[in-house]
């Protein structure tokens, strides 16, 4: 009998050790899970903090174009508007007409450009990411039907892509 209480008191100890075991690993797991969690929402904020500040980034950058293009002679608004020019020859003719004034607003929106596109690299979700390539790939395909459609890429919408 002494031996049967015994075995019992034994068994019953071990469930208890073994069981405050697992419990500790439980608690160990749901901690670090908890832990993973609040880094996830942190990393979600600062995401959402960074692109918040990069929208008002691009809105600056679209009153600088608005300026940019405001300071435009009438010279320089024909060299664009030229059907009979490519691209890139337009790019070229402007250039070599632009006041100092206007050729430092072209680096600065340049550099700024840069600088969002670094920015934006880091902090897009992948949901973002590939929104942004269907989007880039719809106006590809438009622009290939343009192209083909005898428009040869002149005249566009001049979204300085």
């Amino acid at each position: 009998m002494k031996q049967k209480i015994k075995f019992v008191l034994i068994g019953f100890a071990a469930m208890l050790i073994t069981s405050g075991t697992v419990l500790a690993q439980n608690q160990e797991q749901v901690k670090a899970q908890n832990q993973e969690q609040v880094k996830a929402q942190n990393q979600e904020q600062v995401k959402a903090q960074n692109q918040e500040q990069l929208m008002t980034q691009n809105q600056e950058q679209v009153q600088a174009r608005e300026q940019f293009k405001a300071s435009l002679t009438e010279e320089q608004k024909a060299i664009l508007q030229n059907q009979e020019m490519t691209r890139e020859q337009k790019r070229e003719a402007l250039m070599e007409c632009l006041s100092e004034d206007q050729k430092a607003m072209v680096q600065h929106n340049k550099e700024v450009r840069e600088q969002n596109r670094e920015m934006v690299k880091g902090n897009l979700t992948e949901a973002q990411k590939e929104q942004i390539r269907n989007n880039w790939r719809e106006e590809s395909k438009e622009t290939q039907k343009e192209n083909k459609a005898g428009n040869g890429g002149n005249g566009g919408s001049g979204n300085g892509r």
